[in-house]
């Protein structure tokens, strides 16, 4: 599909073309597909500046849904165009309809509080094999063994560094005491655990439920983040535009001379 639209001239930047006055003939509208991606990116660029173009250029370099933004491409012209065009408000993006906005914000998950955290989920440092079975027999033991059993194998091996991690100090010494906790627990477990463990296996809708729900927590902590994240790079994409040499001096204070007229 050819369009009749404004003719470019040669950007003294990057050579690329730029729109003027002048018209010519040749520009190919993408189909659908690639249409919204190319307004989408278009109007992204448009607000946050050429870095920003030049970041998904590298990002999506494997992507032949962002071959458009190669010179080369049939697409690149009609991107051009709606960069310029979002650029200079000629475009509006587009709007929700309010049943649509009504529908997502019912459907958006807006968690009250934290799921439990997870009874036994515990994870070492670095470490090999034979350490990690090492710690996980030593705290098996002293979960059955009691606290004179930890106490008297510290006073043993206190010269041997392989049981550094019975030291406070070390890095694998909360791993440790996690694993020791839940040794506990499975060995001599709590009445109310027991009978939660019980209650969960007959109701498995509420069991499906709680899963569900962590999901979705998590979800939306990841959200969170990614927003987080975005809103740092964007900031940091504006403050790496600011030409920090182009300035314009307005006035000198000598702070050496005041300070000896005081004087």
């Amino acid at each position: 599909m050819l369009s009749r639209v404004s003719n470019r001239e040669e950007d003294s930047m990057n050579n690329e073309p730029t729109l003027s006055g002048k018209t010519i003939i040749g520009l190919i509208n993408p189909p659908p597909d690639i249409r919204t991606i190319v307004d989408k990116t278009a109007r992204f660029v448009a607000k946050n500046g050429v870095d920003f173009e030049n970041k998904i250029r590298e990002k999506e370099a494997k992507n032949p849904k962002f071959n458009f933004l190669s010179i080369t491409d049939p697409y690149h012209a009609y991107y051009k165009k709606m960069v310029y065009d979002f650029s200079e408000g000629r475009v509006e993006a587009p709007k929700v309809p309010q049943a649509v906005k009504e529908h997502v914000k019912k459907a958006e998950f807006v968690p009250s509080a934290p799921p439990p955290a997870y009874e036994f989920s515990a994870d070492p440092s670095t470490i090999n094999a034979y350490d990690l079975d090492l710690i996980r027999l030593v705290a098996l033991f002293v979960a059955r063994n009691g606290r004179q059993f930890l106490t008297q194998l510290m006073t043993r091996e206190a010269r041997n560094y392989q049981f550094d991690f019975l030291k406070p100090a070390h890095c694998n010494f909360t791993y440790f005491t996690k694993l020791v906790e839940q040794y506990q627990k499975v060995l001599v477990p709590a009445t109310n655990v027991v009978g939660q463990l019980l209650d969960d296996a007959s109701n498995k809708k509420r069991l499906l439920e709680d899963i569900n729900y962590r999901v979705s927590w998590e979800k939306h902590q990841k959200g969170l983040k990614d927003r987080e994240e975005a809103e740092a790079e964007k900031e940091r994409m504006a403050y790496a535009q600011i030409d920090w040499h182009d300035f314009v001096v307005v006035q000198t204070v000598d702070f050496q001379v005041r300070f000896e007229l005081k004087n």
